[in-house]
């Protein structure tokens, strides 16, 4: 079943009314509300992937919480509650920064802004994404050699670290020159106003969220 995107307007003004809400209030309750409106928001996408792995977060999250309440459990108490109050920015902005980047370039080339900031933007918003399936692709290689045994790990803690960060740093460079290659054969040097196959308007959806991410904002 394909993802229902909304319109990158719609993910910002998201992103700012959870901000605005978080910030107003330390009430575990009510930042849980603002949570669950977060995974309604996701799923209403149909971003499965992404639900199922907060989800599981926030259950762990609400798990230790539980422990620290009723059994006097005091292990990283102020990190526990600092990402359960952070949450709902955390679901917002990560679905932000999973946003094609083409839609995020078009959207920011129709507000006029300089070529340098768009480039820059789209480095931040896809430098963790990007990270994250190569350090996948790292463990899965040393995986495949057995060099992710336990004794290995434990026996060689440098050499192991050392097996992670030379070939991330050598894909880093590689990818680094592949956008430099990539801006280049899309226009980014073009002086004059650029199109996008990527444009996506407002539509129904997307009225509908400002509407409610509005009324949450309102409401705290």
């Amino acid at each position: 079943m394909r993802h229902v995107r909304l319109a990158v307007p719609a993910k910002l003004w998201a992103l700012l009314c959870v901000t605005v809400g978080v910030s107003l209030t330390s009430n575990a309750v009510l930042t849980c509300t603002l949570t669950l409106l977060g995974f309604v928001y996701l799923g209403f996408q149909r971003n499965w992937r992404l639900l199922r792995s907060f989800g599981l977060f926030y259950i762990l999250l609400a798990f230790l919480l539980y422990l620290i309440r009723f059994h006097g459990f005091h292990m990283a108490v102020f990190y526990v509650l600092m990402f359960w109050s952070l949450s709902p920015v955390f679901i917002v902005a990560w679905d932000l920064i999973a946003t094609p980047p083409g839609e995020l370039a078009a959207f920011f080339s129709r507000m006029h802004t300089p070529t340098s900031v768009i480039l820059g933007l789209l480095v931040v918003f896809r430098f963790f994404p990007t990270m994250r399936d190569e350090i996948k692709s790292v463990v899965r290689s040393m995986r495949n050699r057995g060099l992710t045994a336990p004794v290995q790990l434990v026996c060689h803690p440098a050499v192991s670290c050392e097996y992670v960060l030379v070939p991330l740093l050598l894909r880093c460079l590689q990818i680094a020159d592949q956008l430099a290659v990539s801006a280049v054969a899309r226009g980014a040097e073009y002086p004059g106003k650029r199109g996008s196959y990527y444009e996506k308007s407002p539509g129904a959806p997307d009225c509908i969220w400002f509407g409610i991410w509005t009324a949450a904002a309102a409401v705290f």
